[in-house]
């Protein structure tokens, strides 16, 4: 039983590396706009970190509660609840930026979250929007001239 376990455990963890090859190549996207607006929010800082710890010490703490399934159950059940009270002890914050977009040419605005602080952006400011490896960032366009 543990040997099956294993490897469905080693199966799952190949299939999650992701594809690689021509079609999945990470491509660089640049768009032009002007700033439209600029809001302050408080963007989600935690770290996965203080899940799994209160997850490993529930599932330690659970399992030592009886003996049989009183030891299964008390593992879950100590798995969950150490995992949902780590997470609410790691939860945190940072300053971060919502900022609309009016791309050159287009009629509709768009908008991109990221890390930051208000004074970095002004309304009116030409901008590049770069999207990466997966990640999409706003940054001052210093090369077009308006």
């Amino acid at each position: 039983m543990r040997r099956l376990l294993l490897v469905f455990a080693l199966l799952l963890a190949g299939c999650a590396g992701g594809q690689h090859g021509v079609n999945s190549a990470h491509k660089e996207a640049i768009k032009l706009g002007v700033i439209e607006s600029v809001t302050p929010i408080e963007m989600d800082a935690s770290s996965a970190a203080g899940s799994t710890a209160g997850s490993i010490f529930g599932q330690v703490g659970g399992a030592s509660t009886g003996d049989g399934r009183g030891a299964v159950v008390g593992s879950v059940l100590g798995t969950v609840l150490g995992g949902t009270l780590g997470h609410q002890a790691g939860i945190a914050t940072r300053p971060g930026l919502e900022i609309w977009v009016r791309l050159d040419g287009a009629e509709q605005s768009t908008y991109v979250m990221q890390p930051g602080k208000p004074d970095i952006f002004k309304v009116g400011d030409r901008v590049r929007i770069v999207s990466k490896k997966g990640s999409t960032l706003v940054e001052l366009d210093t090369q077009t001239k308006p």
